[in-house]
């Protein structure tokens, strides 16, 4: 069992009324990691959603045995492991522990029956996905705009760049 507390710290659930955190709360599990451990494996099934409350997690895939591609760090307050809510569903990255972290973690299958029990949970942790995805994807349209800002030499073959600047 977790803390109301512990859950209240997560961005994605920071709408969620208390009745409901309550219900996550016996289901959830607090785990501690350490540095370099595998929380994700590419190709691989992913079983658990993760809620990062200390600590940094990479996601990353390998490009060559000597360079991996970043997509993101995360940080404590995030999420992570969505696919978990998709019966089946493995992983497109690999996510390790940066450095010693505390995680909530929930099973994938007990999310997908308490959202099968509570529509109203299953309600508000879309709706905290969803501005999750969304501030992502913000983010990464504003570093595409400053590259090409950087690079004008770029914005020349681009002929729907106001696609990408109504994000903004």
């Amino acid at each position: 069992m977790v803390k109301i507390e512990d859950l209240k710290r997560i961005n994605l659930l920071r709408d969620i009324p208390v009745h409901l955190l309550e219900i996550l709360a016996k289901e959830a599990q607090l785990n501690i990691y350490g540095v370099n451990t595998q929380l994700i494996t590419i190709h691989e099934s992913v079983d658990n959603f993760f809620m990062l409350i200390m600590g940094q997690v990479a996601v990353k895939k390998e490009l060559t045995p000597k360079v991996d591609i970043i997509f993101d760090y995360i940080q404590s307050g995030s999420s992570f492991g969505t696919s978990a809510l998709l019966e089946g569903s493995t992983a497109s990255y690999t996510a390790v522990c940066q450095e010693p972290c505390e995680a909530i973690t929930l099973s994938g299958k007990r999310i997908r029956e308490l959202f099968k029990e509570s529509h109203e949970l299953a309600y508000y942790m879309l709706q905290g996905a969803a501005r999750q995805y969304k501030n992502k994807m913000d983010i990464r349209a504003k570093m595409i705009m400053k590259t090409l800002d950087e690079n004008p030499e770029l914005k020349k073959d681009i002929h729907d760049i106001e696609d990408l600047t109504h994000v903004i």
